[in-house]
């Protein structure tokens, strides 16, 4: 590459010579074969034409620093390593790069090209990030940071999309036409999104929107939304055109004349439209309505006027003039033959892409919503809106949907000749097209008029404060909102229509921060309007009903959601169908009701059947079936298939990373679920690693205070507790209930999980009356709130019978065990894991209580059940074996007790190894059953080896080590060697006493942890 000086001096000899010919001349003679080089002067040279740069040359540093530095392959830009060139556009050079540090995470990484103020570029895009963190949606890719390289350069970070642009998809796997457009459909939803949010693209084109094949589902992702808006926020001048034309704006083919007329125009939301137009026209016919060389060929003044005066002729009419080769190809990419396709195209779709087109843009569809709309009216054989319906035209169209029954129709009339029959029919069907056209018109109107005060108000409110000012780089999203709401209630008072589209709009702003008490009654607001407005089968309103229905949820108004949850459901397949995403999204979200409120099969069953359509309508990896599969992973746990739940866990959150990126809130949820499956089947380790990620990145994401981040907090203290860290678990659990209570309320359900889980907390830390005055406070609240036969209710009233227990009140924790067991068999089932542990804390207390029988009975059926459910070697299973045993033993049925406590070990130590301390134990209690039969010999030989295996792979003190010391001391007296057994003795008190020491000295945190 050229050094500095040698491109200094060639800047100024280039600046010398008369623009035009002569100085391209100069260049090509100075630069010779390098191309990158002559690159470079002429940036250098156009960021020089513009006054305010007009000192550039006399300050050389200025020029070295300006001076591109090439990035390949290996190079590092901030945190991230270039791993290879994936692009390049107007705009800059794309890489593929990988993310270091904080999370390890491909992404593509933009780096703009020279002619721009770093700063401005930067502070613009800072506020424009602001607004883009609120767009979430599955065909839109992220922008993720952004940043200057070492040289000045800005750069972007941006989701990572693996796929080819729009055409080339369609075109390599031979899409239909109808294929295509349901493709186009989802890319207007996208847009429509971001307009909503107060977005617009300004750069739509195929290399923006690139297409995956998921399960044979092809997905599309719109890329590089919000650049355009951050490195253009001038006004574009003749003086600026080239630089700013070719950086920034785009693809001139696909620029809405107003972008080409740069004027004091602004540009909004149908410019946008104008370029899906373009993407439609190219979709349809394989090129777009003006040719990308031809434009430039024809010079900038000539492009500007074709782009805003000349009218591209209509998609059928292109394909109809192509040469007979490409006419045939291009059909063939569409799965059909020529004339075909030409019929395909003439008619609806003309007028669908000529209205995007229109060189006035009052003309065109006011919201890429509207467009969409629009084609499905065409695949459904409605009338369209491009075009004024003539009652001709309303009848052909009639007459397509019903084909059959007019040919029947169309003989009984020429049979009969009731022409005048006809003759009025049509006048009335004329006048019907008359008042439809007049009401189409009326709501087109009403969208444009309220798209627009969406837009206005919404920027007003997110208006970004100055990223330099005071320090602050972040809006106060919450407090924006609040203002908000308050204003509409008096600025749009008569306007209802209006009102409640910004309603449903702060309400789901204030969802995605996880106030769902505050967006309720904005979304019941809407749901009025939309009642009274359009009915309940219309689609407005059943997307807020489902909607408010997940509110209800997330706010803890558990059985309000439930119901409307079913009433939704019904209203969905009625009105939609049982196939249609929206309705799998219904069936999911009462799925997961059902399972909240305790009714586990009904909730497996409507999981299942959804999970099935999803697979078989969407594909395995679309969004919607990745949240049915996650419901029904939690059904499979909830009916104790947690084997199963476990295998549809892990295959979720490897869906999610591939789908939705390492740190989108899904992903997060499906890392926080797989920690607690991986918890519970004893894998310990995996689940306190992805746990303690998972609530990093949560806190990183959405917030310290977000209700996701406090079920993250509860969970990760489960698995702390579980790993004898008491003192983190208890800090953290404490933490968790306080932000709880402020942020969800002192009754919605996950405050009464963080009740019960810091009251398990203290007991485990030695705090027990503490713990116990909390489980007692926690039963009683989900009694009230969950009722008492809730899942959760139970497992409270399991803690506190514990915590009874624990603290020596022995009758009381029997009792509640008694009451319990017989509500979790008719809740959960006799075969239930939380049921099989009724069953083991009831034994236990029997067993305690000197109630042999009882216990003995009870002990006799959860081994039946553990074998059952779990298999005979399972080390439930085995304990459960164990246990009886040692019932067995007590009841004077030694020889029971022998033959169990022998199979038992014997499968412990053949799949858990002999040091393991299942084996172990194992070991000890056949070793006292030996000594009970009097067989001293075989007690004093296992028991030794028991001891001696302990003592090699445990603590010096632990508890398990002094057992076996004092069962051995038994066993030598049995067998006259008083001596030994004394001097174990000994051993065993002295350790002891070290434990006691130890335990008057705990941390100080642990006895000072908050309350």
């Amino acid at each position: 590459m050229a050094n500095a000086d040698r491109i200094i001096n060639l800047l100024h000899e280039a600046k010398a010579q008369p623009a035009g010919a002569e100085r391209e001349r100069f260049l090509a003679e100075a630069c010779g074969d390098d191309v990158a080089l002559k690159e470079q002067i002429v940036s250098l040279l156009e960021a020089v034409s513009s006054e305010a740069d007009s000192n550039f040359l006399k300050n050389p540093s200025r020029v070295r620093e300006t001076v591109v530095v090439t990035e390949k392959a290996g190079d590092k830009i901030g945190r991230y390593k270039l791993l290879q060139q994936i692009g390049e556009g107007g705009c800059g050079v794309v890489y593929m790069a990988e993310q270091e540090e904080p999370v390890r995470r491909r992404v593509a990484l933009k780096v703009i090209k020279l002619g721009m103020d770093t700063k401005s570029v930067i502070a613009r895009f800072e506020a424009e990030r602001q607004a883009l963190a609120l767009m979430d949606h599955p065909h839109i890719a992220k922008v993720l940071d952004a940043g200057a390289t070492e040289t000045g350069r800005p750069y972007f970070v941006m989701e990572l999309v693996r796929g080819i642009k729009i055409t080339d998809f369609c075109d390599q796997n031979q899409l239909s036409t109808e294929e295509r457009l349901k493709l186009f459909m989802e890319v207007c939803q996208a847009v429509q999104h971001a307009h909503q949010k107060g977005i617009i693209h300004r750069d739509i084109k195929p290399s923006n929107i690139l297409v995956t094949s998921q399960d044979g589902v092809p997905v599309p992702k719109v890329i590089d939304f919000g650049i355009a808006k951050a490195t253009t926020d001038q006004r574009l001048t003749d003086k600026t055109v080239f630089t700013a034309f070719e950086q920034f704006i785009g693809t001139p083919a696909y620029m809405s004349p107003e972008q080409a007329e740069m004027s004091a125009l602004d540009i909004d939301t149908r410019s946008d439209i104008y370029s899906l137009g373009v993407l439609l026209y190219e979709l349809l016919t394989g090129s777009p309505p003006f040719d990308q060389k031809e434009l430039l060929a024809a010079g900038l003044d000539r492009m500007r006027r074709i782009i805003r005066e000349e009218e591209p002729p209509r998609p059928s009419t292109r394909l109809s003039t192509l040469a007979a080769a490409v006419s045939t190809a291009t059909a063939h990419q569409r799965h059909t033959e020529p004339p075909k396709l030409v019929h395909l195209v003439r008619g609806d779709l003309d007028w669908i892409a000529m209205k995007c087109l229109e060189k006035d843009r009052a003309r065109r569809y006011e919201t890429a919503n509207a467009l969409a709309m629009d084609i499905r009216r065409h695949l459904d054989c409605e009338p369209v809106v491009a075009r004024p319906p003539s009652p001709l035209y309303e009848f052909q169209k009639t007459v397509r949907r019903h084909k059959f029954g007019f040919a029947a129709a169309t003989a009984l009339v020429l049979v009969l000749l009731l022409g005048i029959l006809i003759s009025t029919w049509q006048a009335v069907r004329a006048k019907k097209a008359e008042n439809l056209a007049k009401d189409r018109l009326a709501e087109t109107e009403q969208a444009r008029a309220e798209a627009e005060a969406v837009s206005a108000f919404m920027s007003e409110v997110f208006q970004s404060p100055d990223p330099t000012r005071d320090g602050r780089r972040n809006i106060q999203v919450a407090e924006l909102l609040d203002r908000a709401a308050k204003k509409l209630d008096t600025e749009l008072a008569d306007q209802p229509r209006r009102k409640a589209a910004l309603q449903g709009r702060l309400g789901h702003t204030y969802a995605a921060l996880g106030l769902y008490r505050e967006a309720i009654p904005l979304l019941e607001n809407v749901r009025d309007y939309e009642l009274a407005t359009f009915g309940r089968e219309h689609s407005n309103t059943l997307v807020t009903l489902r909607s408010l229905a997940s509110f209800y949820h997330e706010a803890g108004r558990r059985q309000e959601a439930l119901k409307l949850g079913e009433e939704v459901l019904m209203l969905h397949r009625k009105a939609l169908g049982p196939e249609h995403p929206q309705t799998l999204q219904a069936m999911s979200a009462l799925s997961a009701s059902y399972d909240d409120a305790g009714r586990k099969d009904e909730s497996l069953t409507l999981g299942e059947e959804a999970l099935a359509l999803c697979r078989k309508v969407l594909g395995m990896e679309h969004p919607y079936t990745l949240d049915v599969m996650n419901t029904v992973a939690r059904s499979y746990h909830g009916v104790g298939r947690r084997h199963e739940a476990l295998k549809m866990a892990e295959e979720i959150l490897t869906l999610r990373r591939q789908v939705n990126g390492p740190e989108h809130p899904h992903t997060l949820t499906a890392m926080n679920n797989l920690a607690s499956y991986y918890f519970n089947a004893g894998r310990q380790d995996e689940a306190l690693k992805l746990q303690e990620e998972a609530l990093a990145l949560r806190r990183k994401v959405v917030g310290p205070e977000h209700p996701n981040t406090l079920t993250a907090m509860g969970n990760l203290t489960g698995i702390y507790s579980a790993a004898g860290r008491h003192s983190e678990a208890l800090k953290l659990q404490a933490e968790a209930l306080a932000l709880c209570r402020k942020v969800l309320g002192p009754e919605h359900p996950e405050t009464i999980w963080a009740m019960w889980g810091l009251a398990n907390c203290y007991r485990v830390a030695g705090r027990k009356d503490e713990g116990m005055k909390l489980s007692e406070e926690t039963v009683a609240l989900s009694r009230k709130v969950l009722g008492p036969e809730h899942p959760d209710t139970l497992g409270a009233m399991n803690e506190l019978a514990t915590s009874y227990r624990a603290s020596g009140r022995a009758d009381e924790a029997l009792k509640l065990y008694e009451e319990l067991l017989p509500l979790r068999r008719k809740v959960l089932g006799p075969e239930h894991p939380d049921t099989l542990l009724a069953i083991k804390n009831l034994a236990t207390s029997y067993r305690q209580a000197g109630r042999r029988d009882e216990a003995l009975k009870l002990r006799e059926e959860l081994l039946a059940l553990r074998r059952k459910v779990l298999g005979p070697e399972h080390p439930d299973t085995l304990w459960a074996m164990i246990s009886l045993a040692g019932i067995y033993r007590e009841a004077g049925r030694t020889n029971e007790a022998i033959t169990l406590g022998q199979s038992g070990l014997e499968v412990f130590g053949r799949i858990s190894g002999p040091t393991n301390a299942n084996t172990l134990n194992a070991m000890t209690e056949l070793a006292i059953s030996y000594q009970v039969a009097d067989r001293i010999a075989e007690a004093i030989r296992l028991e030794e080896e028991s001891l001696r295996l302990k003592r090699q792979h445990l603590p010096p003190a632990h508890s398990m080590t002094i057992e076996s010391i004092e069962n051995l001391a038994k066993c030598y007296d049995k067998a006259n060697r008083q001596s030994e057994a004394e001097a174990l003795r000994q051993e065993a008190r002295q350790l002891k006493t070290d434990n006691a020491a130890r335990q008057r000295q705990k941390p100080a945190e642990l006895e000072k942890a908050p309350k």
